[in-house]
């Protein structure tokens, strides 16, 4: 009795570790987020909306993305259907993948102890927790990412053609998901330069297999951008240099720092960073410096975007990965029992949370959470008083001047027999996927209602054709800085 009253902390870290309990564990949490998908009042938010959309027309490419998250949500609906939750239901599952792809990586690199814990604290972490509620492109990219990673490992071991093709299918699939794939490539190829046991890699022929493997399964996305004036490069460039220079923007770098702590938590971002520094323990150095080049790199180079433009706290969470193993060796190197206690009592709290907190979407309105929910209420509503005032009107085509309000009509108005398209101001320079498959413009026959957020008017070109028919409040996300009011039109 008195060894396990005097166990506490202690005992944590000694405690069972198998894979048959880690498992159970990884079920749980899996379990429960399904379980908060399935209770959520959370609407699409619209970039989820437009990745709906783009799924009932498959294709090996999208205006801003590459295809699979198209592909994923298409599968996973024609399961369960076009709720929310099935549209999301992709999240939580590849999430829960990525977590055993951690404790592979980590066990390769350490032990069973390290891998346990790895897999556990990147499965139910804050940014995870948040990213398994949505449906977005990070989902896919961090699981092949992942796997690009195990591949590194085995590659590093024993290089071998068949380590090369997992590498190469990994970067393949992964450029399908997210362009920022190809910055594990870049990582290993400073990795091998920079470390004189793994050169010889460079010319390894199973590293230029995987670069074969890799291009190939890009190469229909690449000739779909081909086909459509490279469309996707061209909105990566636009927004380039829509962004500006802000140099040297130190708050951007330290609020992207500060959302660094808060995805992987205090206690192992602290273990990250000390390691970093050189003050990790005995951490193995091979391990620690194939991690840091695979962690370290991502996060470097998004600190070099937000001091020169800015910086999204998510652009770096293939960084996250590598960073968890090293952090939780780290810990463990350390004997950080309180700090991984903590870890887990913050990180279950936040599991519970964020599963939950859809469901109070539309009742919570106040503080961070509240605004955040409010970004996902009010689409249903705005559908329903534009298929009324449209039905009312004896009009069969709804025209949306913005991209985010035009995916989430299409999501909404889905059955309700409206044909939904997109304004076109420049017939020669669509500026969104919608724009290019489903255009609109000044030159096409009316009538249309075309509705706009606030009470400006339509664009110049229709004014002359513009008859103002109602004015109705709203409370989307998108609308709120123009009063929360939306204005219809008849466009004849």
């Amino acid at each position: 009795m008195t060894h396990a009253i005097e166990a506490g902390p202690r005992a944590l870290l000694r405690a069972d570790t198998s894979f048959g309990l880690l498992l159970a564990l990884l079920l749980a949490a899996l379990v429960l987020r399904i379980g908060g998908l399935a209770v959520s009042h959370a609407e699409l938010f619209f970039d989820e909306a437009q990745y709906w959309a783009w799924a009932q027309d498959p294709a090996f490419g999208y205006y801003t993305k590459p295809p699979l998250i198209a592909w994923l949500i298409g599968a996973s609906t024609s399961l369960c259907g076009d709720s929310p939750a099935c549209v999301r239901l992709p999240a939580p599952l590849m999430h829960f993948a990525t977590a055993l792809l951690v404790y592979a990586v980590a066990a390769r690199l350490f032990d069973r102890r390290v891998a346990f814990w790895s897999s556990l604290i990147y499965a139910i972490m804050p940014g995870t927790s948040i990213s398994a509620t949505l449906m977005s492109t990070d989902v896919p990219l961090l699981f092949f990412w992942t796997l690009g990673l195990f591949a590194i490992v085995l590659h590093v071991e024993r290089p071998s053609l068949a380590a090369g093709a997992l590498f190469g299918l990994a970067v393949g699939l992964g450029l399908n998901a997210k362009y920022a794939m190809a910055f594990l490539l870049v990582c290993f190829l400073l990795y091998a330069a920079s470390t004189r046991e793994a050169r010889h890699l460079l010319k390894h022929p199973g590293t230029w297999l995987a670069v074969l493997i890799a291009a190939l399964l890009i190469a229909p996305n690449v000739w779909w951008n081909m086909e459509h004036s490279f469309a996707t490069f061209s909105h990566t460039r636009d927004n380039a240099g829509a962004w500006g220079s802000r140099f040297p923007n130190f708050l951007g770098v330290l609020e992207f720092i500060g959302i660094q702590a808060a995805i992987i938590g205090p206690v192992p971002f602290v273990a990250f960073v000390l390691t970093v520094l050189g003050a990790g323990g005995k951490v193995a150095a091979g391990p620690k410096r194939l991690l840091l080049f695979h962690s370290l790199s991502v996060f470097l180079a998004i600190i070099g975007q937000a001091l020169l433009h800015k910086a999204n706290g998510n652009w770096a969470a293939t960084g996250f990965p590598a960073a968890v193993i090293l952090a939780v060796a780290a810990m463990l190197a350390l004997e950080w029992r309180r700090g991984m206690i903590a870890t887990l009592w913050i990180s279950a709290v936040a599991l519970v949370a964020v599963s939950f907190a859809g469901a109070l979407a539309g009742t919570l309105t106040s503080g961070p959470a509240g605004r955040e929910l409010g970004k996902m209420v009010g689409w249903g509503d705005l559908a329903a008083n534009v298929r009324r005032i449209a039905e009312t009107s004896g009009i069969r085509t709804v025209v949306f001047p913005q991209r985010g309000l035009t995916a989430s009509m299409i999501y909404e108005l889905r059955d309700s027999g409206l044909d939904v398209k997109a304004w076109r101001a420049d017939p020669d320079h669509p500026l969104d996927h919608f724009e290019l498959t489903r255009p609109w413009g000044a030159a096409d026959a009316g009538p249309v209602l075309f509705v706009t957020m606030g009470e400006a008017p339509p664009p110049e070109p229709l004014a002359a054709r513009a008859t103002l028919l109602e004015l109705f409040p709203t409370q989307v996300f998108i609308a709120r800085r123009a009063g929360a009011v939306a204005s219809a039109y008849r466009i004849d």
